[in-house]
This record gives structure tokens, sequence and C-alpha cells, in this order.
């Protein structure tokens, strides 16, 4: 048979050979491949070397040699036959058939990646093991990379047209080597392996950096890397920059277009007031009578008169795609005729449509313990209303309302709870009061202010329990620093809880919830919830540092702490509000909670809180993700408290956390209180 005269094949210059007995053999059976592997001296990560090649076996199931799961449904159903073989074999994958031309294919980019990366004398060869299997073939790619070559010296020519300072800050975040400016010239000392990508990217950033110093029409035919041979191992680098003209922002307009055809066309001019320079924008408005002009003034991040600077030409875009307004934004910055070094920028325009009613239904389910039946079912009704621009800078406002009612699928109890919740959200797409001067000053990439208020009341007639009303109002302040860090400063998030309960509470529900429970902490926290009209504050700043994506999550971290004071405004209205010098440790109860009788007055507790939560996901190869979680907390009552509000407390089970509890059963831990 030809194939016991194939046992093992090498290929490294050439594949003639090999090609012609293999289309021999394929009249009788074809070969599969059943691994890829690389052996030998590899430098790189086995992924990176896979990102280059294209030669695949059948994937293994846990990675276990021979556990082809995919292959073997594939099979199962080709030979099951009819419509349910077919949806067998359509979820598993088909052999995967050897083909030399993409191994040799392989090869030359395998070279081609090692050369690139300075390994010049790089041998790489390919063998094609058919010895361990009927149809079956092992790809080996071996490496033997050889002596790298390095990179000994980088020199900046061209470059005299700019300041020195500024010279000195483009050879500083040099990424070939360390600045050595002893003898007066732009030089870099290299002491890193040689790799035409890194010099691709210095070129980037060497583009990236003009462009953001007046240079705003250069180009990447403008910057050259010559590469001199010094040494059989090392290479001399010139970086040889060919400037253009330098260029100032000229003036500065703006021509906005909206949906409404009724509304007719406006000009206005805005007039911006910097610490150092003051300027007019002038413009034109067409199809949208609401939107003012001055959301263009709080995006600026530059003003005419300056050096042309890219990045603040792209946070200005940014910011105003921020606003949410915008359907369509562009910044034309537009190059001057010959001799002038002034370029007009144009802000370029389009508004949404503002209004945006949204009607929902939905269905459902509840059963257990919750319930006091076998099985509810319920239907609900949504009617939200959004508004994208209220007072025409941008502010977003929405408001959304959601009624529900359940009843007991058996038919025998009737209807069993009824909820009702409106919640309302105003977002500013600026800072405002106290901290509307900190966006400047600060230098952020973006911010927002956020104010929310809900409200909910409900009903269970089943467990014999109302809740009068459950009240939230928020007032958030959103920093980002950077695309990956922002801090949140939650000004207010106050909260107010009234809780009360129908006859027999106690006998349907309550009694047998605390007889379940041996921890005297959760039993306070269920009495407490269930029966006792609460109000707290709080006042948080969080840190939030992201760089993962959240649907992904396969390479990356997410990193947060945060710190918070609660309780202070009610004990500030006992103290000096309600019987000023007496502290009695509630607030009388609100009328449209229920009535302000002493037994409906509001507990409060004063805290403080603190929370990090470390989270990371490392990438170990394209199908597996570590991935680890930490989370430390430590909450401690002030003054005359002697617990923390328990939904300020730590807790622990449930489907994301540790799932041998079910969701808050584990925790919160001990406690002493009167």
């Amino acid at each position: 048979m030809q194939r016991a005269l194939l046992g093992l094949i090498v290929l490294a210059a050439g594949l003639g050979g090999w090609n012609s007995a293999l289309a021999q053999d394929r009249s009788d059976e074809a070969y599969r491949v059943a691994h890829v592997k690389f052996e030998g001296d590899l430098v790189f990560s086995k992924v990176q070397l896979e990102l280059r090649t294209r030669t695949r076996g059948n994937r293994r199931l846990l990675d276990i040699p021979g556990a082809n799961w995919w292959l073997f449904l594939h099979r199962f159903g080709d030979r099951l036959g009819g419509r349910l073989g077919r949806g067998i074999r359509d979820s598993g994958e088909p052999p995967a058939p050897l083909d030399t031309a993409v191994v040799a294919a392989d090869l030359d980019r395998l070279r081609l990646f090692y050369n690139q990366e300075g390994f010049r004398r790089a041998r790489i060869d390919a063998i094609i093991d058919t010895t361990r299997g009927t149809q079956k073939t092992h790809v080996v790619f071996q490496i033997e990379p050889g002596p790298p070559a390095f990179i000994r010296d980088v020199r900046y020519e061209g470059l005299d047209r700019l300041e020195p300072h500024r010279q000195l800050e483009l050879i500083q975040g040099g990424l070939l080597g360390t600045p050595d400016l002893s003898d007066g010239d732009l030089r870099l000392r290299g002491n890193q392996r040689y790799s035409e990508p890194l010099l691709l990217e210095e070129g980037r950033r060497i583009l990236t950096f003009l462009r953001n110093t007046g240079y705003a029409f250069i180009t990447r035919d403008s910057i050259h890397a010559v590469v001199i041979p010094a040494q059989p191992d090392s290479f001399d680098v010139i970086m040889d920059i060919r400037l253009d003209q330098r260029y100032r922002v000229g003036d500065l307009a703006y021509q906005i277009q909206g949906p409404q055809p009724e509304a007719g066309p406006r000009t206005d001019t805005i007039s911006v007031s910097r610490p150092d320079t003051s300027f007019a924008v002038s413009g034109r408005v067409d199809g949208d009578s609401q939107i003012d002009p001055n959301v263009v003034r709080r995006a600026l991040q530059f003003s005419p008169g300056g050096w042309y600077d890219q990045s603040l030409i792209d946070a200005t875009k940014r910011r105003l795609d921020a606003v949410g307004v915008f359907a369509f934004t562009e910044v034309r910055s537009t190059r001057p005729d010959s001799g002038a070094i002034d370029i007009p920028v144009l802000f370029d325009l389009q508004t949404r449509d503002r209004h945006r009613v949204q009607v929902e239904t939905f269905m459902l389910q509840r059963s257990g313990g919750f319930a006091d039946s076998d099985n509810e079912i319920g239907t609900g009704l949504g009617l939200s209303y959004s508004n994208l621009n209220v007072f025409g800078g941008g502010e977003a406002f929405r408001l959304r309302s959601t009624g529900t009612i359940a009843a007991d699928l058996g038919l025998q109890k009737g209807f069993t709870s009824t909820q009702w919740d409106v919640s309302g959200t105003l977002s500013f797409p600026y800072l405002t009061w106290p901290a509307g001067r900190l966006d400047r000053a600060l230098g952020l990439y973006d911010a927002r202010t956020r104010l929310s208020i809900s409200f909910l009341a409900a009903r269970r007639d089943a467990l014999r329990l109302v809740l009068r009303g459950r009240g939230n109002l928020g007032y958030r302040l959103e920093l980002r620093h950077s695309p990956t860090l922002t801090s949140f400063v939650d000004i207010l998030d106050l909260s107010v809880s009234n809780p009360d309960t129908l006859d027999g509470f106690g006998d349907i529900f309550l009694d047998d919830i605390l007889a379940s429970i041996d921890d005297p902490v959760q039993q306070g926290q269920i009495v407490e919830d269930y029966t006792q009209p609460q109000v707290n504050n709080a006042l948080r700043y969080t840190l939030r540092s992201g760089r993962v994506d959240p649907f992904r999550r396969d390479d990356g971290h997410s990193y947060e702490a945060a710190i918070e004071v609660g309780g202070n405004l009610p004990y500030l209205l006992d103290r000096f509000v309600f019987d000023p010098g007496t502290l009695e440790g509630s607030l009388p109860g609100l009328p449209f909670f229920g009535g302000s009788n002493r037994e409906d007055r509001l507990i409060y507790r004063q805290y403080v809180r603190g929370l990090v939560d470390l989270r990371r996901y490392i990438t170990i190869n394209p199908r597996r993700v570590l991935a680890w979680k930490a989370v430390v907390g430590l909450a401690q009552p002030l003054g005359g408290a002697d617990v923390v509000p328990f939904d300020r407390r730590f807790y622990s089970g449930g489907a994301s956390s540790v799932r041998a509890w079910r969701l808050r059963e584990l925790g919160p831990g001990g406690a002493s209180f009167s």
C-alpha cells in the first residue's frame, strides 16, 4: 500500500513529492488531521502561533486525546440519517481534512513571523505523521528560532522645526529604547529584540504625536524607518520624519439639522469665555426648535488660535456623541489655502426625534414559600415615555410606570397580589451643582449627572402583607477620568420604606419563617423588613477601573472600591429639626406613607461601610478563560445604632456566588442589638 511508505514526511523547502503521493492515495481514503502541535524553543505562546496557522485538527473534549466529541456527533448523525440524523450531524463538526497546500502556507507564515520578530535564522519544518492510526495524521511544526537580532541605536531626524521641549517629549515616549541625549542628538539606546511590528507601532506613535502638536495633515508616508545592519546580530534604525506646514485652529462654526420640517432656520452666535481667551462660535440650526447651540460650547475642548490638536478634536466629538441627542456628528477640519496656517473647523450635527412612547405587556409566574399557593400566575402592563432633549442641552428624561396583578393558578384563592411602581430619571450630559467646574478643572474624559426617583406600592393578600410605599431618591455625579477609570459620587441616596401587615400575617407567614431560622440576626432582619417603617440615606464614593468586555469577559480586569457613610441626614433632622435637643432614633412617619402615629415612626441607623471588589479574567487559550473574584467589605454602626441596616450588610449565596446556599442565605454574620 502507498500508505506504508509514508510513515513520516518532513516538509521543509518543498512539498512536491508528498503532494503527488497524497493525490494518489486520495483515491482510496482521505487523511484527517487528528492533532496539530508546536515543538521546540517556541519563544512565543501557542496562541500566538495558532493565529498564524490555518491547519487545524478536530476539537477535543477537555483536550483529552481521542475525545473528539463533535466529530463523533457528525459521524453518528450521518449514519443515522433522516431529519434527526441531519440535526445531530449539524451540531457536530466534519473531519478536519489534511491539505498540504495549507501546511506549506502555514510554514511560510511562521517563517515570516519569526523573521519579522528578529529571528532571522529561524528554521521551521513540518512533520506529517501518518503512523498513529487509519486515516489519521498528526501535524507537528518543529521550530528552532536561533539567536535573535537586536536594535542597537535609534536616531530621529527631521525634527528641527519642533520646539526643544516637544522634541524631548517625543523622544521620551519612544518604544525602541531609552533616551540618550549625551551628544546632543535625538537618540535612543536600543535594549530590546528587533521587531518590525514594533517599528510600525513607533511610526504610528510619532504620527499621533505630530497630529496633536499642529501637524494636522501629516501622513504615514512622511515617516520612514531606515534599518541599517550594524553587526550580524544587531541593527541601527533611523526614523526619518518629513514635517510639512504646522497649523493653528481657525474660526469655529456649527450647523445643526433636525427632524422637524415645520421648524424654520435660525442663526445664533455662542460666546465662549475661558481663563486665557474669549471667542465666538457662529452657526445655523434648521429643523429643530428645541436644541440649544450651547451644547456645542460645553463639548468644546479646544480654542481658536491654539496649535491644532487632533486629540482635542476627537475628545470634542466624543463629548458630542455622549450627549445622546445627536444621531450624527462630524467635526470637519478643512486644509486652508496655500500660505495660510489657520484651519477652519465646522461642527456638522444632526439631531434625533425627541419623544418616544413605549407600551409593554408581560407575564409572571411565582411559586414556593413566598406565594402561599402552589402556583401564582400574573400579568402586567408597562408604559414609558422618553424625552431626549428636555431643556435643549441634551438633558434626557425617562418616566416609566408598571402595574401587575397575580392570581392563584388553581383559582381557589382568587387574586393574591397587586403591585404598582413608577420611576423617573433625568440625566444631564454635564456636571451640575455643586461640581459644575470640576469637568474642566480635572480635564475629565467625560462627565454626567443623574437624578432619579422611584416609588413602589404593593399588596400581597396571600401573605397578609401591604407595602404602603417604598421611595428612593438619588443624585449621582459620574466623572470619567479615562476610558477605563470612572468615579461615581452619590451625593444623595435616600430611601424610605413603610411596610404594614393585615390580620393573620403572623399565623400565615411570619411564624413559619421565623421558626425555620436559628440566626437571631436574620430573624431580626425579617421582622424589621416586614413590619417596621425605615428611612436611610448614604453619601458614597466609588472608584471603578474596568478593562474588560462585559459580554465576553475573556481578558482584562474589573476593580472597584467604595466607601460610604449613611444615616446622617435622618440624624441631623432628628437632632435639630424634629424635637431639637432630643435624640429619639426615629423620625415622624410620612402622611402619604400611611400616617404619623407613634408606631409609624421611621427608624434610622448611622453607619460606615467600605467595599473592595476585584475581578480578573485571563485567557488560557481561545476556548478557556481563568476567572477569579475577591470581595472584601467592612461595615460598622455609628452613633447610637447597634446594628448596620440590614440591606447594607454583607451576604453571599446564590447562582453567582457560593452556590451551596440560596440567594442571600449565607450571612449576614453575628451582631448584638437591643
